[in-house]
């Protein structure tokens, strides 16, 4: 077995048991807001509006507040983000699957920021490093973008994130108003944005 295979079942053999995550993009239990996803192809047969799942942060909950350090050294806490749209998109360097939609945050948030929209971008994987989300970026031409690597589970945890290719989004005051748990398309991530900005 190569070190590359190895590593990469290491590190999601090591998700799976800390933070019982589903594998890379195959959450079979999305939970959206309000509306159910309109997305086509695969996304969408992935994507299912799930009432059953309980969650900590259901639409309209406020957050667990959560602090974090971003690879370039900032300082993200959630508190202080009270008054902006707050999006968080949970990833590891080893998803191939997690790419479109880092590709698709990495246009919406230079296109949206000056309106309010922050972002975090988190790798779950404890083992990641900022080697390897460079490579993550490089392997698709990802811009940089806000990023941290959770060695805790913090973050997935406040959130009852369990899956890869997750996306939340918080409202100005603090309340999940958007969730997904299973590669989303560019246009349905805009689409949510546009509503709460």
């Amino acid at each position: 077995m190569s070190r590359v295979k190895f590593v990469a079942i290491l590190s999601m053999a090591t998700l799976l048991a800390a933070l019982t995550l589903s594998g890379c993009g195959a959450g079979a239990d999305a939970e959206k807001s309000e509306t159910p996803q309109e997305s086509t192809g695969a996304a969408s047969e992935q994507t299912s509006a799930s009432t059953e799942q309980a969650s900590s942060t259901s639409h309209g909950e406020e957050t667990t507040n959560f602090t974090a350090t971003t690879l370039d050294g900032e300082k993200f806490d959630l508190a202080e983000k009270r008054g902006e749209v707050v999006a968080l998109y949970f990833m590891a360097g080893w998803c191939g699957s997690c790419i479109p939609e880092a590709q698709s945050w990495s246009k919406l948030y230079p296109a949206y920021k000056d309106k309010g929209l922050d972002l975090l971008v988190v790798s779950v994987d404890p083992n990641d490093t900022p080697q390897t989300i460079e490579s993550f970026r490089e392997a698709g031409s990802i811009k940089p973008l806000p990023w941290t690597i959770d060695k805790t589970g913090e973050i997935p945890q406040s959130l009852d994130v369990r899956s890869l290719d997750a996306t939340v989004i918080i409202d100005r005051q603090g309340r999940v108003v958007y969730r997904d748990t299973a590669p989303t398309p560019y246009e349905t991530l805009e689409s949510e944005l546009k509503e709460v900005l």
